[in-house]
């Protein structure tokens, strides 16, 4: 008897290059795949409507440095009944960004509330903590859903409970904080595997600094996220050596052409 194949993932983050503009200590990003070519990217697209894929995370290396153009790309996911989600370092965002309605959510990152640690784990003139407060408040105006992730070090873990009361009173004003994510470092990609030793902790002491802030009980989703490319729900796709990989195997993609716009009930 043939086994049941298994549901695709609700959620895939398409890596759309690997290029950024910060050199943040704890990256896990490899610099070892391409850019993706908008067409591709459609074809892709295309493909996870056809898999079940409900949403759709568009990322990278940063993806408004993207040469295919992120908003555009978005539209495209939208019209294919994709809900569509952004992960970015928030420094380039194009004027207007909140009001734009092809993204769905907004994924930022903070790492505390005080500028010295999260500046030194994200690195970008030194005023990166400022742009995320910035770029909070503006997505609070326009009543925007927003994700918010921490990476867990020696750096801020003892403060985390601290971005926990921030985001508490933050999600207070209009309730748009979807949900938190909490990542243990790993001493990988291009960042991470440079630092492991001054970033390491025991997976233990994350474990217990996940627990201690789930005990407070916020008004909206906490994720533990001990490997963030290991999940029942989320699949990771990128392109490299001229083919689809996704979660580390390669992808072969059937009727690449797409044509016009497509609904998810295709």
């Amino acid at each position: 008897m043939t086994a049941p194949a298994a549901p695709p993932p609700s959620v895939a983050v398409v890596l759309l290059q690997p290029q950024c503009n910060m050199t943040c200590t704890f990256c896990v990003t490899e610099d070892g795949f391409d850019p993706m070519p908008f067409d591709e990217a459609v074809a892709l697209l295309d493909h996870l409507v056809r898999a079940g894929t409900s949403s759709v995370v568009l990322g990278g290396g940063e993806p408004f440095h993207w040469p295919g153009d992120v908003v555009r790309l978005a539209r495209a996911a939208r019209e294919r009944g994709l809900a569509v989600q952004v992960g970015t370092n928030g420094v380039d965002l194009p004027a207007g960004f909140a009001e734009l309605d092809c993204f769905d959510r907004w994924v930022l990152p903070l790492e505390s509330v005080d500028p010295g640690p999260h500046q030194a784990m994200r690195r970008f003139e030194h005023r990166h903590h400022a742009v995320i407060l910035e770029r909070l408040a503006e997505l609070q105006r326009a009543r925007r859903s927003v994700t918010l992730s921490t990476v867990l070090t020696k750096v801020n873990v003892g403060s985390v409970q601290d971005v926990a009361h921030f985001l508490r009173d933050y999600h207070a004003v209009v309730e748009n904080v979807h949900a938190w994510h909490l990542y243990q470092f790993l001493p990988l990609g291009r960042g991470g595997a440079k630092h492991g030793t001054e970033l390491a902790i025991p997976e233990a002491d994350y474990r217990a600094a996940v627990a201690a802030v789930k005990q407070l009980t916020l008004p909206f989703r906490v994720f533990q996220r001990t490997d963030m490319y290991r999940s029942k729900t989320v699949e990771f796709y990128w392109r490299a050596q001229g083919r689809f990989v996704a979660g580390g195997e390669p992808l072969e993609l059937r009727g690449q052409e797409h044509t016009g716009s497509r609904s998810a009930s295709e």
